[in-house]
């Protein structure tokens, strides 16, 4: 008998008949299905290394057009710390030199506030205060700012701040230059002694009608950059009033002289005047970033 048969019997038989299945339809698996589940296997993998070869590409692509620049956060190659970064810049930083032109915060050298005694002949470092009066209401108190090794080229940022009006009257009601009996505070130590270098009008206080044209800020050891810009407020005298200047140093000393009105009884009114007042007023600067200084003229200095 054949290795593989068949039973059959149709519908009207009681009797079962063989017959033979022939060999190429055998269902072992060795047939025609191998060889198509190989071909299909083959063809699936070369769709997906096609695939891989692509993102390979587009990878490649990438990493090209940016540069090839590392990851912000990648540590550096020698994994050390990065305290010599911090230390160059500290370096750097003090090593600095002035622009030319460039405004110091800290307002390099050494400044210092000055008020002229007409009585003493003589520049002080102190609030002016004597019971011999020496200014009349309606003087002018020469006051003067000295820099020291100021730097050549360096802009300095200067702030004038005067009390223009307290509960006891008027006080330094505008500024103004000092007067021809006080010319020798320009020849005295420590001021310059000599003539001054460059000088700029002091703006007009449109609250103020009696205010003396030809009022000039003088400056020696440096030049004015622009106008002065005051004073402020733009309002009649109710406390304090402010200029602000701008000097290009020439390096060594720079000097700027003023002089601050003392207001007079005949502009303010009867017991309105400097004279009036019943305690110091001031006149207060800074320069740059640096701490401001004041200096004042006492009461018993002023007569009526």
């Amino acid at each position: 008998m054949p290795d593989l048969v068949i039973g059959r019997r149709d519908s009207g038989d009681d009797d079962w008949h063989w017959y033979p299945v022939p060999t190429g339809d055998r269902p072992d698996g060795k047939g025609p299905r191998r060889p198509r589940a190989g071909l299909l296997l083959a063809a699936i993998g070369a769709i997906l290394t096609g695939v891989g070869v692509l993102l390979l590409v587009l990878s490649t692509d990438n990493d090209s057009s940016s540069g090839s620049q590392p990851s912000p956060t990648a540590l550096p190659a020698s994994g050390g710390p990065a305290t010599p970064r911090a230390t160059t810049a500290a370096t750097l930083a003090s090593s600095a030199t002035p622009i030319s032109g460039s405004s110091s915060p800290a307002a390099p050298g050494d400044v210092r506030l000055f008020i002229w005694s007409r009585q003493q002949k003589q520049w002080l470092g102190s609030d002016l205060a004597k019971d011999d009066p020496g200014y009349r209401e309606g003087d002018a108190v020469p006051f003067m700012i000295r820099i020291d090794n100021a730097v050549a080229s360096v802009l300095y940022e200067v702030e004038i701040s005067y009390w223009c009006h307290t509960s006891d009257g008027a006080a330094f009601d505008y500024l103004s230059n000092p007067s021809a009996e006080d010319s020798a505070s320009q020849t005295t130590p420590p001021g310059p002694g000599r003539r001054e270098d460059a000088s700029i009008p002091i703006p007009d206080d449109s609250a103020i009608s009696f205010d003396a044209s030809g009022r000039r800020f003088k400056a020696w050891g440096g030049s004015f950059q622009q106008a002065p810009e005051g004073p402020s407020p733009d309002t009649p005298c109710q406390t304090d009033k402010r200029f602000s200047l701008s000097l290009m140093a020439q390096g060594g000393s720079m000097f700027l002289i003023w002089g601050g009105h003392l207001a007079s009884k005949s502009d303010w009114g009867e017991n309105q005047g400097a004279s009036s007042q019943r305690s110091a007023i001031y006149m207060e600067v800074s320069v740059g970033q640096s701490s401001p200084q004041k200096l004042g003229v006492g009461p018993d200095a002023i007569a009526p």
